[in-house]
């Protein structure tokens, strides 16, 4: 039997929200997040199946799902800030909620 290496999903596309929040998709799996028209975050995505992963450059990280040509992000859930392993400092995703963009 011959092995097959996935080949990752790519589209491309802008989405944007009403409140200004754009984000742009490349056939070269990178993407920009634009507010108001300036780029505030960059990085790269991978898609398997509708499921969206957006890594941020700067270490962010947003999850979400394309279905029926509708973008919905989230960013993932927060790590514990108790103990002595409290994580001050890490950088939050750009979205701090649910999110659709069109």
């Amino acid at each position: 039997m011959k092995y097959y290496p996935k080949i990752a999903r790519r589209v491309s596309g802008v989405w944007a929200s009403a409140d200004g929040v754009a984000l742009e998709l490349r056939m070269d799996g990178r993407f920009e997040e634009r507010h108001d028209g300036e780029v505030v975050f960059t990085g790269h995505y991978e898609m398997e199946g509708d499921d969206v992963r957006l890594f941020e450059d700067g270490g962010g990280l947003l999850i979400g799902r394309l279905t029926e040509g509708r973008l919905s992000l989230t960013p993932p859930p927060k790590p514990r800030e108790t103990g002595r392993f409290s994580r001050r400092g890490h950088r939050r995703p750009s979205l701090g909620a649910s999110h659709p963009l069109y």
